[in-house]
């Protein structure tokens, strides 16, 4: 008979699988919001419009969690590194306003941006590109009227603010230690894998014995809520 491994081989192999098969699910949800930003680009009809950016917004939300599915993988097996570069933060949060702009458009939110002149990070851009574009997706889905992405210096630390004008996040959910998977489930529509993930990633950040970190706040616009990601 064939020696088929024991249960540590058969786990090893099981886990490698899903991984493969997330990677592949996120290169379609790829396809899909390409093939979205094709329909919403090429109809003036207001009605399709919203209804595509409303498919759109869902498929970004499902790649973003499997990117940070795939990153929580690489973090329990120590394969997720990061690159810190210098960021001119200025022109990474135009990009940011660029990519979601749109959005915003078709649902009728106002979409604020605001940074302070001549600051500059040094963080993995791809990482927090990928943490602050999941915050401005949640962000949207709460937001009443308006959401506000920012950037300050605040005691050596770079600061990304995401806030929106909705309701504010569960007291329980303002506990930083929430931010295991699935605790903020019992306190909000999220399986906080994308909490977990920016604030592992956060933490992968270090400067001067400073690590990153993340925060959450009931002080966004009009007492909504605030996710902040602060990097040494």
């Amino acid at each position: 008979m064939e020696n088929c491994g024991g249960p540590e081989q058969f786990e090893f192999e099981f886990v490698e699988a899903v991984a493969n098969c997330v990677h592949d699910l996120k290169n379609s949800t790829g396809v899909l919001i390409s093939a979205a930003e094709s329909i919403r680009c090429a109809t003036t009809n207001p009605t399709l419009i919203r209804q595509v950016a409303t498919l759109e917004e869902h498929a970004r939300r499902i790649n973003q969690d499997l990117l940070h599915l795939l990153g929580c993988y690489k973090l329990q097996h120590c394969r997720q590194t990061i690159f810190p570069i210098v960021v001119d933060c200025a022109e990474f949060l135009l990009e940011l306003r660029s990519y979601n702009a749109a959005l915003f458009e078709a649902q009728e939110l106002k979409f604020e941006m605001r940074c302070d002149e001549d600051i500059e990070g040094y963080f993995d851009r791809g990482l927090v590109m990928s943490i602050l574009n999941a915050a401005i997706n949640n962000a949207q889905r709460f937001a009443v009227h308006a959401v506000s992405v920012s950037c300050t210096m605040s005691a050596g630390y770079t600061v990304f603010s995401v806030a929106d004008d909705g309701t504010g996040f569960a007291p329980a959910m303002l506990d930083e230690h929430r931010f295991v998977i699935g605790k903020s489930s019992a306190y909000s529509n999220s399986t906080g894998l994308g909490l977990y993930f920016a604030h592992q990633i956060a933490n992968l950040h270090s400067n001067k014995g400073r690590r990153g970190r993340v925060s959450l706040a009931n002080d966004g616009i009009d007492g909504g809520r605030n996710f902040r990601i602060w990097l040494p």
